[in-house]
């Protein structure tokens, strides 16, 4: 698949993305910022118009917070997973289908000011690509900047879900290093020593905006680093959220950053440890679980397949589990996922099987 190719229907992009472009416009048509509406509300307590649309590349900018891009980056902007972003291009003629990784593959060269595309690092150990501060829209000051108003929060947030609230506790985020701002949970990821790879900005409760955005140039990767955790048996869920919500509980939790996003060579990562994974009740959920239960088995990690409600598919996950488990102690906790040594209550199956 090449970069973003003339004649393509722009308008019917942008409409599948959820973004209406006006018929009067000719060249370039306004719209209001998709990359972080929070910003402009927060600002100026309105959703002005503030993006511009080429008709032609589809390439964006938004003349309010800065975010630019292509066609490829505002299809992720609006949440939609990498590959879905890709299928979008080619399905409204921006791009034709060709080999190589789809994480890069797509991101139009017509870019005013190309925000990088978050990309699976391929790396083991997470440490090479990691992104600079000059790289990332957001760095290390920055960061720590955040870090200050979660502290202050009052607790917990009225942004969280319900069964969220019930869970999640403050020390939790303080200690993974986490800020706050614009109503959202600022989400670090870091390679295997320490460095700065990426920024997620996590909002549980919103409608009109993705839940999870990704800073320019983030490179995903597991969360926290797996080098960070002693325990030799650990808990793989699907996003930070339900990481927060297990350590918030006393257990283990490693987050891959989507259902979508998870490499086979960060298996390796685990060596010499027991893997429970549980992941969402839903189709993709089931579907991600069998593929990434099959990424520890091949680097000869011992592995286990958790499925948290038998039957449901309608993405319950592992912080409503434990919501509705919440006076379970953490051995207690531990045991119904399988950890060695103790007798499962949840369906727990050995990897592979």
């Amino acid at each position: 698949m090449s970069g973003t190719l003339p004649g393509g229907d722009v308008r019917g992009f942008y409409r599948a993305l959820g973004i209406e472009l006006p018929e009067w416009a000719a060249r370039e048509a306004p719209a209001g910022c998709f990359a972080d509406p929070d910003a402009h509300a927060h600002a100026h307590g309105d959703h002005d118009p503030s993006c511009s649309v080429n008709l032609e590349s589809g390439a964006w900018h938004c003349w309010g917070c800065g975010a630019a891009g292509g066609a490829y980056d505002a299809a992720l902007a609006c949440g939609r997973p990498p590959r879905e972003a890709i299928e979008l291009m080619i399905a409204h003629g921006l791009a034709t289908r060709r080999a190589g990784p789809p994480e890069r593959a797509g991101v139009s060269r017509n870019s005013p000011s190309p925000a990088a595309a978050p990309r699976n690092e391929r790396s083991a150990d997470h440490g090479r690509g990691t992104a600079t501060s000059r790289e990332l829209a957001m760095g290390e000051q920055e960061l720590a900047a955040a870090h200050q108003p979660l502290a202050r929060l009052v607790w917990p947030p009225r942004v969280l879900r319900p069964d969220q609230a019930r869970v999640w506790s403050r020390a939790t985020p303080l200690e993974l290093g986490y800020g706050w701002g614009r109503g959202r949970v600022i989400i670090p990821i870091r390679d295997g020593h320490g460095g700065l790879r990426g920024i997620l900005r996590y909002a549980p409760s919103h409608d009109h905006a993705p839940k999870v955005l990704a800073a320019r140039g983030t490179r995903l990767g597991l969360i926290p680093h797996p080098c960070t955790e002693s325990s030799t048996w650990v808990v793989l869920v699907e996003g930070p959220p339900d990481m927060i919500s297990a350590r918030s509980r006393g257990l283990p939790a490693i987050a891959v950053p989507g259902d979508d996003a998870s490499e086979p060579a960060w298996a390796r990562l685990f060596a010499g440890r027991q893997v429970s994974v549980a992941l969402d009740c839903d189709g993709a959920g089931r579907h991600a679980t069998a593929r990434i239960a099959a990424h520890p088995k091949a680097a000869g990690v011992r592995g286990s397949i958790v499925d948290l409600a038998r039957g449901r598919t309608d993405g319950y996950d592992l912080t409503e589990w434990l919501a509705e488990r919440e006076n379970l102690g953490a051995q207690e906790l531990r045991r119904a996922l399988g950890m060695p040594g103790t007798r499962p209550r949840a369906r727990v199956r050995a990897a592979g099987r």
